[in-house]
């Protein structure tokens, strides 16, 4: 199980969690010389009655939203903190938005401070705020770090909360969002996150989503015990064998491969929250926060051209970069600018049609959707996969002129120098388009030094396969079939080795 904090900048929730676990989750030497959370924060919390659950501590400024939704990812339960000599404040109200859009269901508010006394009227401000959230009814506890006033009794109320709440499912497959990656000696690479959806195992191969690296689960810890095994709802330290320190990054998900969608376009149910100082217009281009990524879209509103705050309504969101989903996954958008949160959704159909906006066919088929009704599939005409989405603030031209001096080279391309020479002037946005087409899987990064089209690639493992199955082939074997020079015969098979496709074995390699 896990709980979440949440609540302004200063409120005392690290300080809470530090008197409640024993554990200061402000671990960088710079959240303690401020005395400022900045990265998400993780403690173990054993309740009355011996359950140990799992804190996630996140930052409360407001410059630090992105990180609190990236901690938000698994989330059961919330505790909220409210100091009790100055009431709400803005991100108290913010963070509570953004939980609700998530779907939590239950939780504890903490009144902290109350050895500074509390400001008059300031748990009727409270039950006002929450009134109509799924805190309406959640316990509020005058609570004190110093004194060590109502601590006790805040421990009695989240094992009781913990008791009554269901624990997190567990039919699915596995999905870890990555909120920390670094290495360790002797063991390699370490990524940390939320374990949902099911267990994960030692020995489990997963996929390193949206990119196609696989590796192998090495080893699993949950707050520093090893585990053959760990369930859904688990803090996982996860160490990964096949994959170095620089291949992962945080926002990555773990899951099984084909078990998500890699999607340049969503639809969605969206809401918008009834204190946006906001209406989304149609074609708004705002912040997606899906797990533990961000990136910028623009909507495309779907049956109308705006929505109101306190207004829901369908929308197709069309994202500047790859995004791995299930249907039913929910997400949060902030405005553009100036950066403020203004709605969010779930979603409902990750591989949905470009044109329609006022479809009814389509319009009938998310409601149904909505509702939790899934239409015969063969509504829908078949389609070819989405096409990748154009990448905002890019140049389009040079996009196009990257993707066609790549298609053209197929598997013997120009090294990453020789392309930006290419393009007098313009070696900088080379770079940047070049590193963003590799991110949305356009290009296949074989080296640091050289990238390659993507769909050329997939060619050529396709040929492989067909020519050899599982069965051990040479480097020469493989550059007479796919008909390019050793060095490009010998990039591709290192690429493979390293993302888990293939497995040298001596001389020769096979297919894993």
């Amino acid at each position: 199980m896990i709980l979440g904090t949440a609540g302004h900048v200063d409120h005392g929730k690290t300080a809470l969690v530090k008197a409640l676990t024993g554990v200061d989750t402000d671990r960088l030497e710079e959240e303690r010389r401020r005395g400022l959370t900045i990265e998400l924060g993780f403690a173990p919390l054993t309740l009355p009655g011996g359950r140990t659950i799992s804190i996630v501590d996140v930052p409360g400024h407001e410059k630090f939203v992105p990180t609190m939704l990236s901690g938000c990812a698994g989330m059961d339960l919330v505790l909220l903190a409210v100091a009790a000599d100055q009431g709400p404040m803005p991100q108290t109200r913010e963070h509570l938005a953004i939980l609700s859009l998530l779907g939590l269901k239950g939780g504890v508010i903490a009144l902290t401070r109350s050895d500074l006394g509390c400001k008059p009227g300031v748990e009727e401000q409270v039950r006002t705020l929450v009134k109509g959230t799924f805190l309406e009814n959640a316990p509020i506890i005058p609570t004190s770090v110093v004194t060590g006033e109502g601590l006790d009794d805040l421990k009695q109320a989240l094992a009781k909360l913990v008791e009554e709440t269901p624990d997190p499912e567990s039919g699915g497959d596995y999905r870890l969002h990555v909120d920390r990656v670094f290495s360790v000696a002797g063991s390699g690479t370490v990524v940390t996150g939320t374990l949902t959806g099911g267990p994960l195992r030692r020995g489990d191969t997963v996929r390193l989503w949206p990119g196609e690296r696989l590796a192998r689960v090495r080893g699993l810890q949950c707050h520093g015990a090893s585990a053959e095994e760990l369930p859904p709802g688990s803090r996982a330290a996860v160490n990964l064998a096949g994959v170095g320190r620089a291949e992962v990054s945080k926002g990555d998900t773990l899951a099984p491969a084909d078990s998500l969608t890699l999607t340049g376009r969503l639809d969605v149910e969206l809401r918008v929250l009834a204190q946006s100082p906001y209406t989304i217009k149609n074609n708004s281009v705002l912040h997606l926060h899906h797990g533990g990524r961000a990136m910028m879209c623009r909507c495309i509103l779907l049956g109308r051209d705006k929505l109101e705050p306190g207004e829901a309504g369908f929308a197709q969101l069309r994202l500047d970069a790859p995004l791995a989903v299930r249907a039913g996954d929910r997400f949060v958008v902030r405005f553009f600018s100036p950066v403020v949160t203004v709605g969010g959704g779930r979603v409902l159909d990750p591989e949905p049609p470009a044109k329609g906006r006022y479809d009814q066919v389509r319009l009938t088929r998310l409601a149904d959707l909505a509702a939790g009704k899934e239409p015969p599939r063969e509504e829908k005409a078949p389609k070819e996969p989405p096409p990748a989405p154009p990448l905002l603030g890019i140049d389009p031209g040079l996009e196009r002129a990257l993707c066609e001096l790549y298609r053209e080279a197929g598997l013997e391309p120009p090294n990453n120098e020789e392309v930006e020479k290419a393009f007098p002037g313009k070696e900088a946005a080379c770079r940047r388009v070049g590193r963003a087409l590799a991110d949305r899987g356009v290009l296949t990064p074989l080296s640091p030094k050289v990238r390659a089209w993507g769909e050329s690639c997939e060619t050529a493992k396709a040929e492989l396969k067909k020519r050899f199955g599982t069965g051990l082939f040479t480097l020469a074997q493989a550059r007479d079939v796919l008909g390019v020079s050793r060095k490009y015969a010998l990039l591709l098979l290192e690429y493979w080795d390293r993302v888990r496709i293939t497995q040298k074995i001596g001389e020769g390699r096979r297919f894993l």
